[in-house]
């Protein structure tokens, strides 16, 4: 009989604030103190978890004059068998509700809503509770989907969503104290400061203190090698597997510079560590003092150099200064603008000015009234969304919000304001509201307007230039260069940057205010003017018109009367891979052999599989295939290099010759292989008009430039 391999946990949790149901002004968990024993070769785990609850007032009194008796909610796994609940020697009554269904509390199905009996014979404000339970927490590795709980000999890993350990209906901030005992050659890592470290015969315990509030708790225990640096009182760590060990020291050198980066822009970091921490599975988590990354990310080389950055950034928004759950999220918005946004700006303004129009196209590919939200009022439930659509607004948007806001209230204004939200709401839950007091607070401004139309309401603007004209007062000047703009209702109020570009060579840049359906403005010039721009840098979030919008994989993936079609031609391995490839995407839209489509549906968005040997349709839009790519027999040409190898495959994105306002996109391999090792890799390159692939690994990308430009004009 194996006993299997033990880990004993100590874990002390102070909440903060929270809500418990059936209670007049509410009660607060003050603290947790569970000690967990996990038995790795079962796969299992058992605990006791002391809870100290402070009451609402409207509860104390009633109960100091024992004149009720209250119930008290927590969730808790279902797979965890409950021993006992007692306060002090007493015995609780106690019932487990069943399942809490998704978009109640935020709770995924594996919680049951536990709802225990507090007699009168509790008096007093303060009530401790003692709770024991145990029961199994395992997923293989070789699950589907995101792992919630696993215990292994190779790997512990934890998570909130598992729900094991109980917190209330609606979450809580806490602080913990964990003491976890391992077998020696384990580490074990949650968040705060790693405060004893002690062998003791052949284990080793380990104390992790964190005297500041924080929403969840992981707890992960692994054989890890663990390096370590000191950044200005900063200890830096990695906990990576042998294997990757000879990649911490750029992980390292990264966090030096992105938290000197961090505390010039926003003030001193909360904490005292940071850790870098390899996880078996897929993740990119940013927690308090450190971040979880899934092993495959952790290898790719733009991780350290841009997704390491936003983790790191998270310390300040998200993970110090908290967001209120009940009013959107507003901090993976303003860390993209601070993080990968920032980085690009580092590089040059064409970059930036890149990544902003990036984040329009996704806006304008996925995003239509049905589905839109504002950034107030996002909850997980109610209409169903893609990633990408969620993505292209909490991300996407509410980046470009915080853009508009530092073009309005001015650089420096803005930095200040940030500071201040950093010192004055750290630990605190923060809302819009907050911040915007903050930003009119620092800037002297009203900025009601501005957070109604950007933030309270959902939705975007979409401008047109309706007009241009030179007007010339006498020969060789001065001139006056008329235009109307002209915004399709609800109307925003706007500041609409207009480039004027003379026959000096100058670029003469205006910020023009726009709050009318249409407005007429005229600049003045003592030079010839050549061209009139309008929001050519995407400065302005707004929909874009259907000629700014470049063919790419995200306007086809995101055209709501997509069709795939897959080829019934050539030999059958081949055929069957794309058959196979068309029923993994068909979540995105029908699908249809190539023989069966019609004219009507040659005027929707297309994702064509196959070339034009095998697709019929391909076939018959060769001629709209534009010069940078060309079919020869069992090859190609893309931008004027053949390739033949039988791992090559390529999509390709170019307009719908049947309907201009879509896109096309062509995906053939050379080789069955390379059809199965790219296509479900697809769907990850988006912003892209075209990728070539060699063997699944992306060789060569881009995007097609705007055949003409809607907000342009040349005199």
């Amino acid at each position: 009989m194996c006993l299997g391999v033990k880990i004993l946990a100590s874990l002390l949790t102070l909440i903060l604030l929270s809500t418990c149901p059936r209670t007049e002004a509410g009660c607060e968990i003050i603290g947790h103190d569970i000690v967990v024993e996990l038995d790795l070769d079962s796969h299992s785990l058992g605990a006791t978890d002391t809870l100290s609850i402070k009451l609402g007032k409207g509860e104390a009194e009633g109960r100091e004059h024992g004149t009720t008796d209250r119930t008290v909610a927590f969730l808790l796994n279902n797979r965890l068998h409950i021993d006992y609940i007692r306060a002090g020697s007493e015995d609780l009554q106690w019932r487990r509700t069943g399942g809490v269904k998704p978009g109640e509390s935020g709770a995924p199905n594996d919680a049951d809503l536990l709802e225990v009996r507090l007699p009168t014979s509790i008096n007093g404000n303060d009530i401790v509770l003692n709770l024991s339970y145990r029961g199994a927490l395992y997923e293989p590795p070789d699950s589907d989907g995101v792992l919630a709980a696993t215990i292994t000999p190779d790997f512990v890993y934890l998570t909130p969503a598992a729900h094991w350990y109980t917190d209330l209906p609606d979450g809580s901030l806490s602080t913990f104290r964990v003491s976890t005992m391992v077998p020696n050659g384990y580490e074990v890592i949650t968040h705060g400061k790693l405060a004893a470290r002690r062998e003791e015969g052949k284990t080793t315990l380990f104390t992790w203190e964190a005297d500041y509030p924080s929403d969840n708790c992981f707890l992960l225990a692994a054989r890890y090698r663990v390096t370590h640096d000191i950044y200005d009182g900063i200890d830096i760590y990695t906990y990576f597997f042998p294997e990757e060990q000879g990649l911490s020291e750029s992980y390292v050198d990264a966090t030096k510079y992105y938290l000197k980066m961090y505390e010039e822009m926003f003030g001193p970091y909360p904490f005292n560590r940071f850790a870098v921490v390899e996880n078996l599975f897929p993740t990119g988590y940013g927690m308090p003092s450190y971040t979880l990354l899934g092993r495959a990310a952790l290898k790719l080389p733009f991780i350290v150099h841009i997704s390491l950055g936003h983790e790191v950034a998270h310390n300040w928004w998200g993970n110090s200064v908290f967001t209120d759950p009940a009013h959107g999220n507003w901090c993976e918005g303003l860390t993209t603008y601070v993080a990968d946004y920032h980085y690009k700006e580092l590089i040059n303004s064409g970059s930036a000015a890149e990544y902003r129009m990036d984040i329009l196209r996704t806006y304008s590919n996925h995003i239509y009234d049905e589905i839109d939200f504002s950034l107030e009022g996002f909850t997980e439930g109610g209409v169903p969304r893609t990633e990408k659509a969620v993505r292209s607004i909490l991300y996407g948007k509410c980046a470009m919000v915080f853009h508009m806001l530092k073009t309005l209230v001015g650089p420096d204004n803005f930095s200040e304001s940030l500071r201040s939200l950093y010192r004055e709401r750290k630990w605190k839950q923060t809302n819009w509201q907050d911040i915007q007091k903050t930003f009119e607070e620092v800037s002297g401004r009203d900025l009601n307007w501005f957070f109604r139309q950007w933030v309270l309401d959902k939705g975007a603007p979409l401008l047109e230039l309706t007009s241009a004209a030179v007007e010339v007062a006498g020969q060789g000047g001065p001139y006056k260069v008329n235009f109307e703009l002209s915004q399709r209702p609800p109307v925003y109020r706007l500041l609409v940057p207009v480039v004027l570009v003379t026959a000096d060579g100058e670029r003469h840049r205006h910020e023009l205010e726009m709050n009318l359906p249409r407005q007429r403005y005229s600049l003045s010039s003592e030079s010839r003017p050549k061209g009139l721009s309008v929001d050519q840098d995407a400065d302005v979030f707004r929909h874009l018109l259907a000629e700014e919008i470049p063919p790419t994989l995200d306007k086809v993936l995101g055209d709501r009367e997509m069709l795939i079609v897959y080829p019934t031609k050539g030999n059958d391995r081949l055929i069957g891979e794309y058959k196979t490839l068309a029923h993994q995407l068909k979540h995105h839209a029908p699908i249809k052999p190539d023989a069966e489509v019609n004219e009507e549906d040659l005027s929707k968005g297309l994702f064509l599989l196959g070339g034009p040997d095998n697709n019929l349709v391909v076939k018959r839009l060769l001629e709209a295939v534009p010069p940078p790519l060309k079919f020869e027999g069992e090859s190609f040409i893309l931008n004027e290099t053949k390739h033949d190898e039988e791992g090559a495959s390529l999509f390709f994105c170019l307009s719908n010759p049947y309907n201009k306002g879509r896109a096309v996109c062509i995906f053939f391999g050379l080789s069955p292989e390379a059809v199965s090792a790219t296509g479900q890799k697809l769907i990850h390159y988006g912003r892209y008009g075209y990728v070539l692939f060699v063997d699944g690994t992306s060789m060569d990308k881009g995007v097609s430039p705007r055949i003409m430009d809607p907000l342009s004009v040349v005199f």
